[in-house]
């Protein structure tokens, strides 16, 4: 499986004939890179690996680490094992690659599984993680260990909030590295890895809400830092969190949620972008019906068993209108809301213009969500327009004063009651 493709759009005025020329190569590479990444879902491995080539070509060979190993995945498919390794043995030896679980478990490189090459390749990606995260730990729990991270102990003190970082789907705790530097220096910060991802094992249960919630506060107990949480989340964690705060609402001193899965969805919610973009509801079944079921029966078929799992537990949330999440109302405490605003679509054409439709979508969510937090005194939401799904990497100085602001505001709150939590 591919990393989640993001790729940051730069949108600048300038004025003069040299940067207008300028603007040409990483406009070229950015529209050569989006058509590889399309190609890649249309499974034309072929011309998506000579396409990322091409890019990178046209923008002297500067790449980052994913769009290399997603180079990389293009070549595996298309039985190139040689451009392949290249590219995986740059990021690793150029770029410290770090992410070990996800190349294990990544079924487009299972092509290079008997190549004489791959062991060595990963024991290096095993080093540089032992390298670059000198403290993991391992957690055992009902007898399978999760793989967890704690940085800034020294600051584990009695009131001060833990900060505790929630994954996206499938994803692991590198995606929040920058932000977790900083924000070590001041508090203890807790990262893991949720049951099948990374090197966490696979404890055979459902990824639920109340599975991995109660999973987090143990673990949490057990590495000593004891609450209040500030939760921070990415994506698909925004469901978890938000569950730990509707599930022990006393234990949380914000929720930072990081361009999150709407849990704010209700039934006809999903419709209103296509029946805004002019679409009859004849279409709009015609799009969500069997074909689509197939399609996603399919997907589950070919992709990893960590992501399998993730992806089944959002569509019954999707069902169920996320009553997992709100059984409570959020608590009065800092929430913030951080959304992106850069539209980095790498799928094919359709009936309907699909930039549209991401903005008519993202402007719905923008109010629900505003109206979540409208209530709350330090309710707080922010917009990043050019940052792409991966907010704390594309812009990680948001995420971080996002986090800052919430500590701040909840030492207010703790001075207006006169109270210790």
């Amino acid at each position: 499986m591919k990393h989640m493709k993001t790729t940051t759009l730069f949108f600048c005025f300038v004025f003069i004939t040299l940067s207008l020329l300028g603007q040409n190569k990483p406009q070229r590479y950015s529209d050569q890179i989006r058509t590889a990444d399309s190609l890649y879902n249309a499974k034309d491995f072929k011309n998506s690996a000579f396409t990322f080539s091409k890019a990178f070509k046209a923008n002297s060979w500067k790449a980052s680490s994913k769009e290399h190993y997603n180079a990389a995945c293009s070549w595996a498919l298309a039985g190139y094992p040689d451009s392949a390794f290249y590219h995986l043995n740059y990021i690793a030896t150029k770029m410290n690659y770090t992410d070990y679980g996800h190349i294990k478990a990544d079924p487009d490189l299972k092509s290079l599984y008997s190549d004489k090459r791959w062991q060595s390749f990963t024991e290096l990606v095993k080093a540089n993680k032992d390298k670059a995260y000198s403290n993991i730990d391992f957690i055992t729990l009902n007898g399978y260990k999760v793989e967890v991270l704690t940085s800034g102990m020294q600051n584990n003190k009695a009131n001060k909030p833990v900060v505790v970082f929630e994954n996206g789907m499938a994803s692991t705790f590198g995606s929040w590295d920058m932000v977790v530097e900083e924000i070590s220096k001041t508090n203890a910060v807790f990262r893991y890895n949720r049951p099948r991802i990374g090197e966490s094992e696979n404890d055979s249960l459902p990824p639920t809400m109340e599975h991995i919630v109660n999973n987090l506060r143990k673990m949490l107990l057990q590495k000593g830092l004891k609450p209040p949480y500030l939760l921070v989340s990415h994506s698909f964690g925004g469901a978890y969190i938000r569950s730990f705060a509707s599930m022990v609402p006393e234990e949380i001193a914000g929720l930072v949620f990081v361009d999150p899965v709407d849990f704010t969805q209700k039934k006809g919610d999903g419709d209103l972008p296509y029946i805004e973009i002019g679409l009859t509801q004849h279409q709009i079944d015609s799009i969500f019906g069997k074909p689509y079921d197939n399609f996603i029966e399919k997907l589950y078929e070919e992709m990893p068993g960590f992501y399998v799992e993730e992806a089944k537990i959002l569509r019954s949330l999707y069902h169920s209108e996320f009553i997992e999440c709100d059984r409570n109302p959020l608590p009065d405490v800092p929430v913030h809301f951080i959304q992106a605003g850069g539209y980095t679509s790498t799928e094919g054409p359709t009936i309907y213009d699909r930039e549209k439709m991401w903005r008519i979508d993202n402007n719905l969510k923008m109010k629900r969500w505003l109206a979540l937090i409208n209530p709350l005194k330090y309710g707080k939401y922010f917009y990043s327009s050019q940052s792409g799904h991966s907010i704390q990497q594309d812009d990680s100085d948001l995420v971080i004063s996002s986090i800052k602001l919430a500590l701040k505001d909840y030492e207010k709150i703790r001075k207006e009651k006169g109270t210790t939590f």
